[in-house]
C-alpha cells in the first residue's frame, strides 16, 4: 500500500462519505454478478442514507490521508457491513477492518464471529474464506415483488 491506512471510530461528519463508499462498493461487487432485478431493488430502496445516519456511532472507518476509504460495523458477534471503496480494494484495507471487527467482537466476550455474504458475491466469499471463515448455512429472504435474496452465513472461531 503506497499510503498508510488508519482505523478510527466513525464520526457524524463521516456519514456522507460512508454512504458514498457503501454505494460504490456495493455496485462494484454486484453490478456484473447480481440479477438485474436485485440491482433495481437496491437502487429503489437506497437504504444507505438512513442506515449510516442512524448507526455511524457503531462503525469503524479506514482512512488514508483523512479520506474515508472503508467501513465496518461490528454488532455483538456479527461482522456487519464491511465495505471498501473500489479503488482501495485489494490493498489490505478490508483485512484491517475485518481484524478490527474481530478484535472488538472478541473483547466483547464472544468466541466466534459470524457474517452474511450474498451468494452471488464470489469475490467476498473468497476474501472471507481466505481469512478463516467457513460457510455454515444459507438464508433466503423473499423481497418485494417476489425477488429472492440468498445469503451465505459464515463463521470463524476467534
Amino acid at each position: 500500500m503506497s499510503q498508510i491506512t488508519r482505523l478510527r471510530a466513525a464520526t457524524e461528519s463521516d456519514v456522507g462519505r460512508l454512504v458514498d463508499v457503501a454505494r460504490a462498493a456495493w455496485l462494484s461487487a454486484f453490478a456484473t454478478t447480481a440479477p438485474p432485478e436485485r440491482l433495481a431493488y437496491w437502487r429503489r430502496n437506497d437504504r444507505e442514507p438512513s442506515w449510516y445516519a442512524r448507526y455511524w456511532r457503531d462503525m469503524t472507518v479506514a482512512t488514508v490521508a483523512d479520506l474515508v476509504v472503508g467501513v465496518v460495523q461490528p454488532a455483538a458477534d456479527e461482522v456487519n457491513g464491511l465495505w471498501v471503496a473500489p479503488e482501495w480494494q485489494g490493498r489490505g484495507v478490508g483485512s484491517k477492518l475485518l481484524e478490527a471487527a474481530e478484535l472488538q467482537i472478541r473483547e466483547g466476550g464472544h468466541a466466534r464471529a459470524w457474517l452474511s455474504c450474498a451468494s452471488c458475491n464470489a469475490r467476498a466469499r473468497r476474501f472471507y474464506q481466505a481469512r478463516g471463515y467457513r460457510a455454515v448455512s444459507t438464508r433466503t429472504e423473499l423481497l418485494s415483488g417476489g425477488l429472492r435474496d440468498e445469503m451465505i452465513i459464515f463463521e470463524k472461531a476467534l
